[in-house]
């Protein structure tokens, strides 16, 4: 029994520090009690992340710590950008219908903060999901993700006043920017309905027009995160809605033309993938849900780790040092050797279940919220086309109930999706009559 128990404590320790030789640790993240939305380096000791219960956070000693300096438990904080370690600007969602302050500017390092929102166009008041800074004077923010308005709002002045670009005619839903420089940049997100395929949107004049760079023909997904390694490679990650495998973008023409690389086999693996970023032209990971994925060879293949459960962004500070967040936030250094945190139990923000399965009358979908969230929750067929809205609105935690008459659908396969701030959940149903 000794021998049997030192064998045990043999095999863990060598789990342990194989684990800490892939270079991760996590951070002292204790302030999070939701997930972390986006994280961004000013330089290597100075940082802010955001998360979804209202708060900001700064570290000052490389990530090994974060502080609370903000916190505002009415909005949903999306995105974090800096333009030196005194001005920054964070783009959020509400958490109610009635909550507006979206847009947050500092002077000060994050000490005070001040809402802007009432500089935008009252059309852009619905969320702020990704900014992007290319330089002290341009800035661009973007939304909305879950409430099918697409839009830009963009600053000339260093964040004094800003102009709105109506982005309807190209996309439902924009996520994420990488900007050249202030005129040339790209951006992510959802095609028009009814496909809302995955998209990537370019332009050369400072957003007045784009021209679509990528756009697949598979219903219902998101091209989420994108990352700028150099001017020549990029990578996108595909947020899908449950009916089809995982996969990545890569482009080694400047992200003129993508090429796509599967993942894993099948979407089943929580919230899809989300986050991406590479250390290198070889070494990268991506994630998003319960699982997360590590490339050795620049994206063509993958294989699972456990890094950043719930993995969000991706942020690389310079070839030796990489952030990703997500449930927590995790620091990579390619010569790490202390030994690692084990990666925490992944929380549950939402519980979905439907029944009866296969139906032939009426559906229930019953869904517990962990949280108060804005809950987008749809049918969709077998291909990933939409087939119906059953919410779309701002929920108290809590447990709810809706029905669905299935008498007027086809038989097959179909797919209940429930999409929050915080997490995407999905169920695989059967209609037989």
């Amino acid at each position: 029994m000794k021998t049997t128990k030192l064998i045990t404590a043999f095999l863990i320790l060598i789990s342990l520090n194989s684990f800490a030789q892939s270079g991760w640790t996590t951070c002292n993240t204790t302030v999070f009690s939701n997930r972390v939305g986006d994280i961004f380096m000013v330089n290597t000791q100075t940082g802010y992340a955001v998360s979804g219960n209202g708060s900001i956070v700064k570290t000052t000693d490389g990530g090994s710590n974060w502080a609370t300096i903000n916190v505002d438990t009415s909005i949903y904080c999306r995105s974090v950008e800096f333009i030196n370690t005194q001005k920054g600007f964070v783009g959020a969602f509400p958490q109610s219908i009635t909550t507006h302050n979206i847009l947050r500017k500092t002077m000060d390092g994050g000490a005070s903060w001040t809402d802007i929102t009432p500089l935008l166009d009252t059309r852009a008041r619905k969320g702020i999901c990704g900014l992007c800074i290319p330089d002290s004077n341009t800035i661009y923010g973007c939304g909305n993700w879950y409430q099918d308005s697409a839009y830009i709002v963009k600053s000339a002045d260093g964040g004094n006043t800003w102009s709105f670009i109506d982005m309807h005619m190209y996309a439902s839903h924009l996520i994420d920017f990488y900007f050249l420089n202030k005129d040339t940049g790209f951006v992510t997100g959802t095609g028009l309905l009814p496909a809302q395929s995955a998209v990537i949107l370019y332009t050369t004049d400072g957003g007045l027009t784009w021209a679509y760079k990528y756009q697949n023909t598979v219903s219902s997904e998101y091209c989420w995160k994108i990352q700028h390694f150099n001017n020549r490679i990029y990578f996108a990650s595909i947020e899908d809605d449950a009916t089809s495998i995982c996969q990545i973008l890569k482009s080694t023409d400047g992200g003129m033309t993508w090429n796509t690389h599967t993942v894993y086999p099948t979407s089943t693996i929580g919230s899809g993938l989300q986050g991406i970023g590479f250390i290198d032209s070889l070494k990268g990971w991506t994630g998003g849900g319960t699982l997360s994925f590590e490339s050795n060879d620049g994206g063509i293949t993958w294989d699972t780790n456990h890094v950043c459960i719930g993995m969000n962004r991706l942020y690389k500070v310079n070839d030796t040092l990489l952030f990703a967040s997500g449930n927590e936030i995790w620091k990579y250094r390619p010569l790490s050797t202390g030994i690692g945190s084990t990666p925490n139990e992944v929380p549950h923000y939402i519980t979905l279940n439907c029944f009866p399965n296969p139906a032939n009358d009426l559906l229930t979908i019953d869904v517990t919220l962990a949280k108060p969230t804005h809950a987008l929750i749809v049918l969709l067929d077998n291909t990933g086309k939409r087939v119906k809205v059953v919410d779309n609105t701002d929920k108290p935690s809590g447990t709810y109930q809706y029905q669905i008459s299935t008498d007027k659908l086809s038989q097959g396969i179909y797919h209940v999706v429930i999409k929050t701030h915080q997490d995407q959940q999905s169920a695989k149903v059967s209609v037989k009559h």
